[in-house]
């Protein structure tokens, strides 16, 4: 069947084939007929008018009253009607749906054909009809109302209409089966087969079905949360079933691209055959297809990316792929047009790299070196990797010269490239011999000081806890900064400058620097310079601290709201009251911008937890109506702040507290460390959202010097790290441990607390309600058995000093001081 209207040639949308061929032929009799001419449909539009002004009209017989007529009754239900069989809403209609066209659906013909044949017969039988209706309206039954008639003037309709729903509906039913039959019978001895074998009219639909049913497979542990942020809101816009499904296939792409490039592409494909207009997709593919080495899809791909997002941030990929066709002038015309003002950095490595590879193809090798060496003056490159990318590649261009001795001598100034973040502990997946299965939870064979550039590190619950010390904190910190690794100290507490930070920080043994301070007070500050013009009036409420970091950023410090303030900027402050936040009232009612140094609910003290600088924004916001404007954490700013200030591109946040440490970092798109020395318990991370989920998972500080075994997903279904138990989720909520439930108050030790992290993650992805008890966590359990032993056995007091010694050997303790930790939790 012809997959084209045939009237006017255009195609006939799909939903409107399937209701028409669907055997309902109440929707197909409702279809308007735009193959008449116009003044048969105004004709129609003057019945319809006519029949709703008329009394007694029935609406549902197809009668229509024709004002140029004289008022009388057309009954349209004849053999030229819609369905010649008289009633309009008639089963058949997917081959006798109009006959004023010409032939039927399953002729396959030409409707156009025989329409105009057709015209001079409709006018006869349209005569014939009303003579018909004559002699009906003269023989009918005149005493009213009838049982099948509406009124007198009905005279056999009622019959013809009991006879038409009757005998010809069943007879209609009848063909309608045996056509089934005939087909089924056809479709049994030609079976379907492969994209084209469904016929031209849905050929569409099923080469969709068909790609999609021939996709790579994504295993069952890729969630589409581990796509970047910005890609799943790019997502957004797509049917959320079919969103989950390209981000999964996306996150395969991705993590395939450097191991297995053609399955990367396959993956990549998959994704735009789904969300062809989505710029995310399209740049996988072309980064996918650059990577198996099909420059000209790429190119195809690059450019689409490009109409779709506006932006240029391919452009050394689709100039390289000209390359690779053999085209390097190509190359240097699209570099010569791109404007890289706002090009980062590592995009101008690429673009230079691949302008020196053109001018090398083109025989000017020496303007190559030139061109390296003019970029590497311009452009000191502080980051190894970038340096390393540059300088590797003038080796290799002068060993293909030739030139070894100075190819050897730039060599030698290369740096080493740092291996990256292990993600996942691929080794002990091929150890474990079966298929990966990712998780939320990191792992790294490495200290995590080895595979960051920089600690962001929380205050209040990390470092101190209000005036106390906590275990192992200064020890920690000490061995960290002893590995070169810089130091960043991020607080939401904006009642203190970063030299009174620095030296609370002394004062429990942290050695810090005010330049490594964070506050949230200059956070805000920052983000005030970006709305408001410099030296502008500015209501403070808060601290001294605070008054003095927004004099710093050069603004007018004032006081009273009948001073106009520009803006009102409020931070936490013990002498903040009612005549304070009154003042913020009146100039934000005023019209001044409303900023907040963070919004933090509640203040952990040694008594519990006190009103924070978040409760009493909502007091100014309750009286106002107006939001403020946040700094500090969990917003991503003070995170990225924070790290470009230490020069970082591999940061760590350390905290713990998830709704503001983890959190912040997972919405700045950096990994994170939660120890377990504050406020979110081991149970609360447990049953964390994914947005609130921290990378890795420690005890303390001193855990920034060790290993993280990462989770392992076993054949059984249950999850292990490292030499932990195995755990997983029952069908039922509960978590189990070796086949056993875990009970409350439980303790576990580290790895398997991580493992049990692992699968409860897991089960919470895949929908499961899980009833986690309270939890326990300590390094080792063997350990803690072995203290509460010492405890109860008074010969233990007696036991010798070369005894003690083995029982700490026998900890594999990195640190001193990490017995009298363990006593203390």
């Amino acid at each position: 069947m012809s997959n084209f209207n045939q009237q006017g040639g255009r195609r006939e949308p799909q939903w409107r084939k399937r209701r028409s061929e669907s055997g309902s032929g109440g929707n197909s009799s409702n279809q308007r007929d735009y193959s008449r001419s116009r003044d048969e449909r105004q004709g129609d539009r003057d019945g319809y008018r006519g029949r709703r002004q008329s009394e007694g009209g029935y609406r549902d017989g197809g009668y229509r009253k024709n004002n140029r007529s004289g008022g009388k009754w057309q009954d349209r239900r004849g053999d030229n009607s819609r369905n010649d069989h008289g009633d309009r809403r008639g089963g058949n209609s997917r081959y006798e749906r109009n006959d004023r066209r010409g032939s039927f659906r399953d002729d396959r013909g030409s409707y156009r054909g025989q329409r105009e044949d057709n015209r001079g017969e409709r006018r006869d039988d349209r005569r014939e009809y009303r003579d018909d209706r004559r002699e009906y309206r003269g023989g009918g039954q005149r005493s009213g109302r009838s049982s099948f008639g509406r009124n007198d003037r009905g005279g056999n309709r009622g019959f013809d209409r009991g006879y038409n729903r009757g005998g010809r509906r069943f007879d209609r039913d009848n063909r309608r089966d045996e056509r089934r039959d005939e087909r089924r019978e056809r479709e049994a001895q030609a079976p379907r087969e492969g994209k084209h074998s469904y016929g031209v009219r849905d050929s569409r639909y099923r080469a969709k079905e068909w790609r999609h049913e021939n996709e790579p497979q994504i295993p069952a542990g890729v969630k589409a949360s581990d796509l970047d942020r910005e890609s799943r809101a790019a997502l957004s816009s797509l049917d959320p079933n079919n969103a989950e499904i390209v981000a999964r296939h996306l996150v395969m792409a991705g993590s395939l691209l450097d191991v297995d490039a053609e399955e990367a592409y396959l993956h990549a494909k998959a994704a735009v055959s789904r969300a062809g207009r989505i710029a995310a997709a399209r740049e996988a593919c072309a980064l996918a297809a650059y990577g198996c080495g099909k420059y000209s899809e790429a190119l195809r791909e690059v450019r689409a990316a490009r109409r779709l997002s506006g932006t240029d941030s391919l452009r050394a990929i689709e100039a390289d792929c000209e390359r690779g066709l053999g085209k390097p002038e190509k190359a240097l015309e699209i570099i010569a047009e791109t404007n890289t003002s706002d090009f980062e950095l590592l995009d101008l490595v690429e673009l230079v790299i691949v302008q020196a590879g053109a001018r090398h193809d083109l025989g000017e090798s020496d303007a190559a070196l030139l061109l390296l060496d003019q970029f590497l003056e311009n452009h000191p490159l502080e980051d190894p990797v970038m340096l390393a990318r540059i300088l590797s590649y003038k080796t290799d261009l002068l060993r293909e010269l030739g030139r070894d001795e100075e190819a050897d001598k730039v060599a030698e100034e290369t740096p080493e490239i740092p291996d990256t973040v292990a993600i996942v502990d691929l080794e002990e997946v091929l150890e474990a011999d079966n298929p990966y299965v990712p998780s939320d939870l990191h792992g790294s064979r490495k200290p995590l000081v080895e595979t960051a550039d920089a600690l962001l590190i929380d205050l209040d619950g990390v470092c101190y806890a209000g005036t106390r010390d906590i275990p192992n904190a200064a020890a920690g910190l000490a061995a960290a900064r002893q590995s070169g690794i810089k130091f960043q100290f991020l607080t939401n507490n904006a009642s203190r400058t970063p030299e009174q930070v620095a030296e609370k920080l002394k004062g429990h043994g942290i050695e810090a620097d005010p330049a490594e301070v964070m506050t949230a007070a200059m956070d805000a500050v920052e983000i005030l310079t970006q709305k408001i013009e410099p030296e502008s009036k500015v209501l403070v409420i808060g601290t001294q601290a605070l008054i003095d970091t927004v004099a710093q950023a050069g603004f007018e410090v004032v006081s009273k709201a009948s001073e106009q303030p520009v803006a009102v900027i409020q931070g936490y402050g013990p002498e903040v009251g009612w005549k304070q936040l009154s003042e913020a009232a009146y100039a934000i009612s005023a019209g001044a911008l409303f900023m907040a140094t963070n919004l933090d609910a509640t203040l952990p003290t040694e008594d519990g937890f006190a009103l924070g600088n978040g409760s009493l924004v909502a007091a100014v916001e309750h009286a106002t109506g107006q939001k403020p404007f946040a700094g500090g954490k969990p917003f991503a700013g003070i995170f990225r702040k924070a790290a470009a200030h230490a020069g970082s591109t591999k940061p760590l946040a350390v905290g713990d507290r998830l709704d503001t440490d983890i959190a912040g970092a997972v919405a700045a798109d950096m990994l994170s460390l939660h120890v377990l020395t504050g406020v979110s318990d081991a149970k609360a991370v447990a049953l964390a959202y994914p947005d609130r989920r921290p990378s890795y998972l420690g005890l303390d500080l001193t855990d920034l010097l060790r290993e993280h075994p990462g989770p392992v997903h076993q054949p059984t279904g249950a999850w292990t790290s490292g030499e932990s138990a195995g755990f997983m989720v029952a069908e039922d909520g509960r978590v189990m441990r070796d086949d056993e439930p875990v009970d409350n108050g439980q303790v576990l030790s580290l790895e398997d607390y991580r493992a049990l992290v692992a699968a409860v993650w897991d089960a919470r992805d895949r929908g499961v309600f899980v009833h986690l008890p309270d939890l326990e966590v300590v390094r080792e359990v063997e350990a803690v058995a072995e203290e509460t032993a010492s405890e109860t056995e008074p010969a233990a007091e007696t036991k010798s000093d070369e005894a003690a010694d083995s029982e700490d050997q026998q900890l594999e303790l990195l640190l001193p001081g990490e017995g009298d930790s363990e006593n203390a939790e």
